[in-house]
């Protein structure tokens, strides 16, 4: 008993004697590094729904659609949206609520085949949420055509969901829509008699243009568009050089007689070759 009263004793001086001189003890350190947040807002709305007829609500900011929402009467038939958007029917009218958007000026466009197009202009205020007017559409009294396709991979067949298209009429007024997630699009109450432009630019394809006809009255064009996939550089081991298809820089150097040439004023329209060769001394 008295051994083990010692052993703790000298544990007890031990560990008073580690602790011997230390004033400034270990402290936590706290991370107090400030983590940037985007200052967002809210908007939402409702739709007079319409018996038999699909209603689109189209976010547009700058110019450029972020969202698609197709509304029926008994329910949302599609969206296609990169936005925090959240839609849903109920009693004949359709809801949308746009969520976290970031700070800026926005465009709520409501449009129905035969129906006069409304939009709505909201600009988001940080943490506010904003109530816009319900929208009724009515009836167009003048003649209209439309335009409705599907968009594939020409490689796979597969439907290309959220591509932006835009369609370029004669007088060059422009219509924007999104493709669903079986890549449906649709442009509706176009002008009649009137032959389009139809442009895709989508990451990762080749860039298109498609001549549409001009639409008679009342009719809808059906359409079938394909894109190309882009090829991916050949990559190559390291000190093997660039890869190939990627792209070059811009750069000058002098010619044998030391007058300096860019790049850029031969690749536009030309193929470059480049040679070196040794100076004389």
């Amino acid at each position: 008993m008295k051994r083990i009263l010692t052993l703790l004793a000298f544990a007890l001086l031990l560990f008073a004697g580690l602790n011997c001189g230390t004033e400034n003890p270990i402290e936590e350190t706290v991370d107090t590094t400030s983590v940037e947040t985007t200052a967002t807002g809210s908007f939402y709305g409702d739709v007079e729904l319409i018996e038999g007829v699909t209603i689109y609500m189209r976010l547009l900011k700058a110019g450029q659609i972020l969202a698609q929402v197709e509304f029926e009467m008994h329910g949302v038939k599609a969206t296609s949206t990169d936005a925090n958007i959240h839609s849903s029917t109920q009693q004949g009218i359709g809801k949308y609520h746009v969520k976290e958007a970031e700070v800026g000026d926005y465009t709520v466009q409501i449009s129905a085949k035969g129906y006069q197009t409304t939009e709505l202009n909201v600009t988001v205020i940080p943490d506010q949420s904003i109530s816009l007017d319900k929208v009724a559409l009515a009836a167009l009294e003048t003649s209209v055509s439309h335009l409705r396709g599907v968009l594939t991979n020409e490689a796979s067949g597969e439907p290309l969901a959220g591509v932006n298209l835009q369609l370029t009429d004669d007088a060059g007024k422009v219509y924007d829509t999104l493709t669903t997630a079986s890549g449906i699009f649709t442009f509706e109450n176009l002008p009649v008699q009137q032959p389009f432009t139809l442009t895709i630019a989508h990451v990762g394809y080749e860039d298109k243009e498609v001549a549409v006809h001009p639409i008679p009255a009342d009719e809808t064009l059906e359409l079938t568009v394909e894109l190309t996939a882009l090829q991916e550089p050949e990559k190559l081991d390291p000190g093997q050089g660039l890869s190939i298809g990627s792209q070059a820089p811009d750069f000058e150097l002098p010619d044998g007689n030391g007058k300096l040439h860019a790049f850029a004023d031969y690749a536009a329209d030309k193929n470059v070759v480049l040679i070196f060769y040794r100076g004389g001394w």
